[in-house]
């Protein structure tokens, strides 16, 4: 993992951040994205963020360039379409000039990066967040097909930028795998684990309606069919017998799905969906948790589960790749490798507090290594790696 910092007494840098979607919305790659901002001013940088605005006219606000867009949510919850930067917003950025531009999604803002870059001769940086061939079923019925365009894709999408952030060894080796050939740093995303130190639990249980002498197993994240929440639904199902009520925390396009899975499992008392929360109220949901669970195999590195182990809760997951050296059995949690496996480790966890204890220590301890200064570090070395190889060679004499 690339994680040197910056060289001493190098000068901040202009960094323009790119993204299809931006808070208010709630999802990890806005997540990820704002912590990044927020990582990079502390350091001294001076970044601005360019993305689609929820309303007709450009606006510029509070280092955020908001462009005029409107609601696609037909094509996915929170989508927005716009017209390419308004002319007023180009010049803007043109004279501000930034040393590099960092892109988060491959849609409309990588193209935004692409030509920003292009037009003012400055590296383009991209982090490739989301493993599409886990989101084949929202645009092909066919997965075999949708599979082979999503390589092709991506392939063609990531061999432009200058350099490409992998949050994991994982996405690394499916990009390459794809014939991506642009240099690959594999930086894991950072938690500011400052945040996540959850008070007030007692009011919010109560708000909510959970019960007061049953543990609670919490998933944070977007209700959707690669999130594989039905799989979790259906284990807790078989443990009639244990003490466990189910907190989920977000909302997506497969909610109502789950919403009739529940009910016909007449688990509406052990199960409470809130729905989406404003992300600075993320936070305190974990603190409601004795225990995080997660059935999805689509992640690129987990983001929740670090949120999760930052804020003291053992993690229940996949033995999937995405979660390797993050979480560590019998430290701070359990990979499951089958049905048995997630039924044995979770009834374990809820009817053994000591144990429970144990692997909290554990959780907020592991959190420790994935802090957001190593994260800007890490960022910011690539920023300067990227910068470095536009400028030509000093000759020797």
């Amino acid at each position: 993992m690339l994680s040197l910092p910056a060289e001493s007494g190098a000068r901040p840098l202009r960094i323009l951040l790119l993204t299809d979607c931006y808070a208010p919305t709630v999802n990890g790659v806005v997540r990820s994205v704002i912590d990044l901002r927020e990582g990079l001013i502390a350091e001294g940088h001076d970044v601005r963020v360019l993305t689609f605005g929820e309303n007709l006219r450009s606006i510029f606000d509070d280092g955020v360039y908001r462009l005029a867009s409107i609601p696609a949510g037909a094509v996915y919850p929170h989508a927005r379409l716009g017209r390419p930067a308004c002319p007023k917003v180009r010049r803007h950025v043109a004279e501000w000039s930034p040393d590099v531009v960092h892109s988060h999604t491959e849609f409309p803002a990588f193209r935004w990066a692409r030509a920003i870059a292009r037009r003012l001769g400055v590296p383009h940086v991209h982090t490739y967040h989301t493993l599409y061939e886990d989101y084949t079923h929202y645009f092909c019925p066919s997965r075999r097909l949708g599979r082979s365009m999503i390589r092709t894709w991506t392939r063609d999408v990531l061999n432009r930028p200058d350099r490409v952030i992998a949050p994991t060894s994982k996405v690394a080796d499916v990009l390459r795998g794809y014939g991506v050939g642009a240099p690959i740093d594999v930086i894991g995303t950072g938690v500011n684990l400052g945040r996540f130190r959850p008070t007030g639990r007692a009011e919010l249980a109560a708000t909510i309606g959970l019960a007061p002498d049953a543990p609670v197993v919490l998933n944070v994240g977007r209700t959707a069919a690669e999130k594989n929440l039905a799989e979790t639904l259906d284990l807790l199902a078989r443990m009639a017998d244990v003490p466990w009520q189910w907190l989920i925390v977000g909302d997506g396009p497969d909610a109502p799905r789950l919403r009739t899975l529940i009910a016909e499992r007449g688990l509406e008392s052990r199960v409470h969906m809130v729905g989406a929360v404003p992300a600075d109220e993320v936070h305190r949901f974990y603190g409601l948790g004795d225990v995080f669970a997660t059935s999805s195999r689509s992640e690129t590195q987990g983001l929740t589960c670090l949120e999760a182990l930052s804020s003291g809760l053992p993690v229940i997951c996949p033995d999937d790749d995405a979660y390797r050296g993050v979480v560590v059995d019998g430290s701070n949690g359990h990979r499951y490798t089958s049905g048995a496996d997630f039924l044995d480790a979770m009834t374990a966890l809820l009817c053994d507090g000591a144990l429970r204890k144990s692997l909290a220590a554990g959780a907020r301890e592991s959190s420790l290594e994935f802090g957001r200064d190593r994260f800007i570090a890490s960022v910011t070395k690539t920023y300067r790696l990227a910068i470095d190889s536009r400028r030509p060679a000093t000759a020797l004499t």
